[in-house]
């Protein structure tokens, strides 16, 4: 569980720096009544990503560890356009 917290620490920092250094929208949450982890990132009103974990709790740590990966790399990716895009300007 220990590689997972650090990717959801990844997640929420990668989320905040989109928010803070870019025009980008970043949406993260954990909705713990209907089980659910989601991300959400938007830029002038348009989704560019979106994912969402449905019956979080239950997962195989594994597998969650491998969609949590899924969603930071997505982010990063995002987080690199941005960087290019700031240094280019």
């Amino acid at each position: 569980m220990d590689t997972n917290f650090s990717l959801f620490n990844q997640i929420n920092s990668l989320g905040y720096w989109l928010l803070s250094f870019s025009d980008y929208r970043t949406s993260i949450n954990l909705d713990a009544d209907s089980d659910i982890y989601s991300v959400c990132i938007k830029h002038g009103g348009i989704e560019l990503y979106a994912n969402e974990i449905k019956g979080f709790s239950k997962r195989n740590p594994r597998f969650l560890e491998h969609e949590l990966d899924a969603i930071v790399a997505g982010l990063l990716h995002l987080k690199q356009n941005v960087d290019i895009k700031r240094k280019s300007a």
